[in-house]
């Protein structure tokens, strides 16, 4: 259909030729298939029929040649983007388990600090910027990770110290205390643990210590989780 189309609007006969020249040997003359000698470089001559010497002669505009052919390809190329883009985009649906609105989502979350701050004692840390919530899991306003779902969950934490001071956080699952993350003078505590949760169970990070202690803001200290199997 483009061959066609292609064919229809540019490849129009402009001028035909007759009786070019004959060579004295009353052989015909040869024309290469193209020749881009014309001084403007915008038009082909290519030889359609040479037959007793009579040569018939076509005179194509390269130009739009050119013009239709960028479009043509430009056309293509969006096309098969418009094509891939749904499906790399279902690809990745299927591969996270997640669709909003639908069963199949899979709780996920991960959250930073935006500024330095003082932790009073037994403080749970809120990690205020949201990066992803998938399913509303994570509370921004309380800090806590709410599970929806009773299964494995991978869980990380990483907590970074203020300048010539500690800092002593716990990663806690309901009332429970978990591990410990611990930094000192600017240098980070990472936790990275996979734990059985049930429907509804609460986990987040707190001030370890009974005095006040400084964590790092600036996108330093981060909180994540998310369901690995039901």
């Amino acid at each position: 259909m483009v061959l066609r189309r292609i064919l229809y609007l540019l490849f129009v006969i402009t001028i035909m030729k007759y009786g070019k020249g004959q060579n004295s040997d009353n052989s015909s003359t040869e024309k290469p298939l193209l020749d881009n000698q014309n001084s403007d470089n915008s038009s082909t001559e290519i030889p359609l029929l040479d037959n007793q010497n009579m040569p018939l002669v076509a005179l194509f505009d390269t130009t739009k040649l050119n013009e239709v052919l960028r479009a043509a390809i430009k056309k293509t190329v969006e096309d098969t983007m418009n094509e891939m883009i749904p499906r790399i985009k279902q690809a990745v649906i299927d591969d996270i388990g997640y669709e909003p609105g639908r069963k199949k989502e899979r709780p996920a979350f991960t959250a930073s600090l935006t500024s330095t701050k003082n932790l009073a004692s037994n403080e749970v840390v809120i990690f205020d910027k949201v990066w992803l919530n998938m399913g509303g899991v994570y509370s921004q306003d309380t800090g806590v990770f709410t599970t929806p779902k009773t299964g494995l969950y991978s869980i990380s934490t990483t907590v970074m110290s203020y300048h010539n001071s500690y800092l002593h956080c716990n990663l806690w699952k309901n009332n429970e205390k978990m591990v410990l993350a611990f930094g000192n003078d600017v240098s980070t505590g990472t936790v990275n643990v996979v734990m059985a949760v049930k429907m509804n169970d609460t986990v987040y990070v707190k001030h370890g210590t009974t005095s006040e202690e400084q964590i790092v803001g600036e996108h330093r200290s981060t909180f994540s989780g998310y369901l690995i199997t039901e």
